[in-house]
């Protein structure tokens, strides 16, 4: 075994990546939680330290021993008292819920247990760097699942360096300083798909006692089957929008008319994951874990038993979900206009596209289709069918925060099904195509990889750069886009009658002025995207959504002249400055993108803007007495006119 490339590649990087999380300075690097990481870090020690579900007045205290923030953004829900009663009607059980009189703040962890229940042993033995070590053995398991895959396809030099581009040229790598479940479901994923395909795909065995052989004979028995199907039930639990992996692991063998074999996937899915929920239920009270009375808190409004007058009910924002938003995702404006644009952004996008995030990905998928009918097997078609579906599910139901909140990097809710990609990769490909797809990739997610920990915590920095700026900015993510962790740049207050919103992407705009006005740095560009407001035009005709008809665009120069470039979509204009000049600009806007995220909430019309300056002056040389050091392109003022 030690003669094979792909042994020694794979156990290389395991032991790099295990020292790398035995040794890491982790809450000094992370400076913070991400996302939902409180919940999960909470939740983790709690199980390791505890060894309980319940949030508790110790679990709050453990946390400022490393994070003196506390645990920003944790999702606590009440805990609930059940009984079962007999009832006429199918299934003759009833489930009656209700607060238990003796223990009112009995609080859970408002998110699936199951990523914590498996880091608990880990994070016992090591701390917090326990979440880091199991992420370390679940990425050398995945590389060494797409090595073994591969190695089916192609040479070992070609399958070992197509297995590391796959994992190491995309985002993959930024989630391995997570403490949130994006690994671990797509680990469970890569490593489902691939214990159930790998027989597809594998020669027979020579017999022999080896320990090579023995495992050859486990990855081509059922039993192999059984347990990728557990694994993707587990990850179902993680994540429900997982559950379409378990697609062509049903398929398959029904189409092939195998009836016990598919039951049999379909039972052991079934117990893997109502047997989760209901332990879920037994231990919270309910089946569903984000349902019910949830809520997350934060460091501004306080946490439960930080003090004495900080409770469960009066300092928390609710955060339930128990229903499908049926009038945001079955509306006009969602299917004729968002999910059109959603397709392309989910492919391009600047924040979430596949191409950028993904593009090994992208790349196994086009040699599939790219190949002859002999290259290609079967399975594979079944599989590139469950992505499609895996991603149309996410379009259609979040349309408006399809990538996940929290400044993401990518699209973390897609992240489970990129393992997927691999099991497209065709037969008798070459090393070249390893090449490319690090190369490509590279160019992307390099700058990502080399500090995980930076561009985690300023998930808003790296779009700005690069190839990146050519990509198109996800107006349907308004709201979600990691500029939202910048109250400096965010939901800004701009003129208008009713005023505008602002949302600046980058940092070649200088901040808001307290009379709207900004600068635009010197020879800079910069791309603002813009939330009409609703407003009420007369008793008589009520609330309506404001659309922007034309944007007044006021301009001043400073100590040079400049030219000011204008694009608002549905006009370009250029307007030249001579030295302290003053102009107005007035340009037509397009129709404006539908926005209406949540329920019973008002839809909004977004825009985009790019502004540019083609030269720029330092008032700290260029004006006597000025200590300002900035290099400043043009002073700018938006004003809407509404239609």
């Amino acid at each position: 075994m030690w003669q094979e490339p792909g042994v020694v590649g794979v156990l290389l990087v395991g032991a790099f990546l295990t020292t790398f999380a035995l040794t890491v300075d982790f809450p000094r690097k992370a400076r913070g939680f991400h996302g939902d990481e409180s919940t999960y870090y909470v939740l983790g020690h709690s199980l390791a330290e505890d060894f309980d579900f319940e949030y508790r007045y110790e679990d709050l205290v453990r946390v400022w021993r490393e994070f003196p923030s506390g645990p920003q953004g944790i999702f606590l829900k009440e805990g609930k008292d059940v009984e079962l009663a007999l009832s006429s009607e199918l299934p003759f059980i009833r489930r009656i819920k209700h607060d238990d009189p003796e223990r009112q703040e009995r609080l859970y962890f408002g998110k699936s247990f199951i990523y914590p229940l498996v880091a608990a042993p880990f994070v016992f033995f090591f701390g917090t760097n326990g979440f880091l070590v199991l992420h370390a053995l679940l990425f050398t398991l995945s590389l060494a699942a797409a090595y073994a895959f591969l190695r089916t396809r192609t040479s070992p030099i070609a399958a070992l360096a197509f297995s590391m581009a796959f994992l190491f040229a995309s985002v993959v790598p930024v989630y391995f300083v997570w403490l949130t479940p994006e690994l671990f479901n797509i680990s469970l994923m890569l490593l489902g798909v691939f214990l159930w395909c790998y027989k597809e795909v594998a020669g027979p065995v020579v017999p022999s006692r080896h320990l090579k052989d023995e495992w050859g004979r486990f990855l081509r028995a059922d039993v192999s089957t059984c347990l990728g199907v557990v694994l993707i039930g587990v990850a179902t639990f993680s994540k429900p929008t997982n559950v379409f992996a378990l697609v062509p692991l049903v398929a398959l063998p029904f189409l092939r008319r195998q009836w016990k074999r598919t039951c049999l996937t379909v039972l052991v899915f079934t117990v893997v994951v109502g047997g989760l929920f209901t332990l879920n239920a037994v231990i919270t009270g309910e089946f569903n874990y984000q349902g019910g009375y949830r809520t997350t808190f934060y460091a501004n409004r306080g946490f439960p038993f930080l003090t004495e007058d900080r409770t469960f009910r009066n300092s928390g924002l609710p955060r339930a979900t128990d229903s499908v938003p049926i009038d945001v995702l079955f509306n006009r404006g969602a299917l004729t206009t968002v999910f059109p644009h959603n397709v392309m952004y989910f492919v391009l996008g600047r924040h979430t596209g596949l191409v950028p995030y993904f593009f090994p990905g992208v790349l196994s998928l086009l040699l599939f289709l790219w190949a002859g009918r002999q290259r290609r097997e079967g399975f594979q078609w079944l599989v590139a069918a469950t992505i499609a579906l895996g991603a149309l599910a996410l379009l259609l139901y979040m349309p408006f925060t399809y990538s996940g909140g929290g400044a993401p990097v990518g699209n973390r809710y897609f992240l489970p099904y990129y393992g997927l990609f691999l099991f497209l990769a065709p037969t008798l490909f070459s090393a070249r195509s390893a090449f490319t797809a690090m190369a490509v990739g590279g160019l992307f997610c390099g700058q990502l990889i080399v500090d995980p920990f930076y561009t985690s915590f300023n998930a808003w920095a790296h779009p700005q750069r690069a190839l990146f700026r050519w990509l198109p900015v996800e107006l349907s993510l308004v709201n979600d886009l990691p500029v939202n962790v910048l109250p400096s740049r965010s939901k800004l207050r701009l003129p208008g009658d009713p005023p505008l919103t602002g949302y600046f992407l980058d940092d070649q705009a200088d901040r808001l002025e307290a009379n709207g006005w900004f600068w635009i740095r010197g020879e800079g560009s910069t791309e603002i995207l813009l939330r009409a407001p609703v407003w009420v035009p007369s008793a008589a005709q009520g609330p309506r959504p404001a659309r922007i008809g034309t944007l007044v665009i006021d301009l001043m120069s400073g100590e040079k002249a400049t030219t000011v470039r204008i694009d608002a979509g549905a006009e370009r204009l250029e307007v030249a400055l001579t030295e302290n000049a003053f102009k107005q600009a007035r340009v037509q806007m397009p129709r404006g993108f539908p926005y209406k995220p949540m329920p019973g909430q008002p839809l909004n019309y977004i825009y985009r803007v790019r502004l540019s300056s083609s030269t720029g002056f330092f008032p700290l040389f260029d004006m006597p007495g000025s200590v300002d050091p900035r290099f400043l392109g043009a002073r700018v003022r938006l004003t809407p006119l509404y239609r």
